[in-house]
């Protein structure tokens, strides 16, 4: 009994571990590379093979894919079945339709100008037979020929900077030239060549992608400086308002203080991925800092929004408690946290938003628009709409009303609150403006002077209006002023003795 309970054991072992390998395999193993695939779904299944383009295709080729590669870029797709094409007969690329060339200047397939030679034949190509011979054949005969680009930017391979190669199509459908072979993502386009504008031709292309450099030069470095007087100023402003007795517990000095750090934490983040290149970081980090980054400056807008609202309530008698604060709070970091990593594992244009050539928004497209200033326009309308409505609020109240006390000092917290929101969304204005003037421009990045100059008289007005303007913090100020002169004007007892 104790042997057949162990040998049931083994097979039951056996078993698992089949099963978990099978597993394995259906998950990470695909029966070829990705650029000999193409998609054969709703092609006809015929005794456990396929049959695509009048071939057929053997079941072990085929395999279901979740996902695409675009610009050499892994981008998730619904799950569909591809065959290697490739494996059960040699592909042919070839860039352009029919009577087209792709133009290595604008980078798309066009119509070769009148005046020039008649381009080659595309159904006939020379080619290197296995027996090494040269024969000009009509490629379907032999090839699956393929229309169109594997990437969105294709350049030639040439010897210095003009002289192009000779490259030889081989039966198998691998290019060469002296031993060297080509890579697979490629497609042949007629080619002028250099001798006086009368013969073409057939040439392969390389894909390009397009890099973004990364540069460190005066301007990032004026960046980083203004960012860090913007850091510095929210600090003393978040000190101030610590120290304050009056705002260190209240619902208005909460915030104010959990604004500030989220201020510091993003600028201080922003600062950092300016001044390093991401060819240095790690990927994780590449992913993790800029996602961080956002989650702090979409979250300091929300708490924005979340004082307009207070302050609204407050002239209606509504009194917020630091406890309240907190309840209300958590759930809106709990969206930014979920905003900004959905953020940073989404594509846009086929990349990465975060984590490619560059570890912030791409400059290259509206990806900061859309995840970063859309979010924060949001809240600056829900800002503006209590502005509004507390506005009507003040004006519709009597003038005895507004001199009370507790009036007073929250018409004062909402001048002065306003006087710095205006400030904000002043600067980021002219962010969101900057980003698109460099977009058209075709300037691939972020920032220019007035960006740079606009994250210190950020933090300037922060003290102006936050410190400078605040009734409270002012009072508190002039106590610590008073008490230190006095303290300078007294003169100990046991001096008359």
């Amino acid at each position: 009994m104790a042997q057949l309970c162990t040998l049931g054991m083994k097979i039951l072992l056996l078993l698992l571990t089949a099963h978990i390998c099978w597993g394995y395999h259906e998950e990470t193993h695909y029966p070829c590379a990705f650029i000999d695939t193409a998609n054969i779904s709703g092609s006809y299944n015929s005794e456990g093979s396929y049959i695509h383009n009048w071939t057929v295709i053997p079941r072990h080729l085929v395999a279901a894919y979740d996902f695409v590669i675009e610009n050499g870029i892994r981008i998730p797709a619904p799950i569909h079945l591809r065959a290697c094409v490739c494996k059960t007969r040699p592909c042919v690329r070839i860039c352009c339709p029919k009577g087209q060339t792709y133009d290595l200047g604008s980078r798309e397939c066009e119509i070769p100008k009148r005046g020039l030679s008649s381009l080659p034949s595309e159904s006939h190509m020379e080619v290197e037979l296995n027996n090494g011979s040269l024969r000009n054949i009509e490629l379907r005969s032999r090839f699956s020929i393929y229309v169109g680009t594997p990437c969105e930017l294709m350049k030639a391979v040439t010897k210095g900077s003009e002289e192009y190669v000779h490259w030889t199509l081989h039966e198998n459908g691998t290019v060469t030239h002296q031993g060297h072979l080509f890579s697979k993502h490629y497609c042949f386009t007629p080619v002028l060549l250099p001798n006086g504008n009368t013969s073409w031709d057939w040439q392969p292309l390389a894909c390009a992608p397009e890099k973004l450099h990364f540069v460190l030069g005066v301007r990032e470095w004026t960046y980083a400086i203004c960012l860090s007087i913007a850091i510095i100023s929210m600090f003393i402003v978040l000190m101030v308002y610590l120290m304050c007795s009056e705002m260190r517990n209240s619902f208005y000095g909460v915030a104010i203080k959990a604004y500030t750090i989220c201020m510091i934490m993003g600028y201080a983040l922003l600062a950092y991925l300016t001044l390093h290149n991401p060819a240095n970081l790690s990927n994780a980090a590449c992913r993790i800092l800029p996602c961080l980054t956002l989650m702090y400056l979409v979250l300091s807008f929300y708490i924005l929004s979340f004082i307009a609202f207070k302050l609204y309530l407050s002239f209606h008698g509504v009194v917020f408690t630091k406890l309240m604060f907190w309840l209300i709070f958590t759930p809106i970091v709990l969206i930014a946290i979920g905003w900004s990593f959905f953020a940073g594992s989404s594509y846009y244009a086929s990349r990465l938003i975060f984590g490619g050539d560059t570890c912030w928004f791409d400059p290259r497209n509206w990806s900061i628009m859309v995840y970063l200033y859309a979010p924060v326009f949001v809240a600056c309308a829900i800002s503006g709409f209590f502005y509004i409505l507390s506005l009507i609020y003040i004006s519709k109240q009597p003038e005895i009303e507004t001199e009370k006390s507790f009036e007073s000092i929250e018409k004062n917290r909402f001048r002065s609150f306003w006087k710095y929101f205006g400030y904000t969304a002043l600067v980021w204005f002219v962010c969101v403006c900057s980003f698109a003037f460099n977009y058209y421009r075709e300037e691939r990045s972020h920032l220019n002077y007035a960006v740079s100059f606009c994250m210190a008289f950020h933090g300037f007005a922060a003290l102006y209006a936050l410190i400078g303007k605040n009734q409270q913090i002012q009072n508190f100020l002039r106590r610590i002023d008073n008490e230190e002169d006095t303290c300078e004007n007294s003169v100990p007892l046991s001096s008359f003795g």
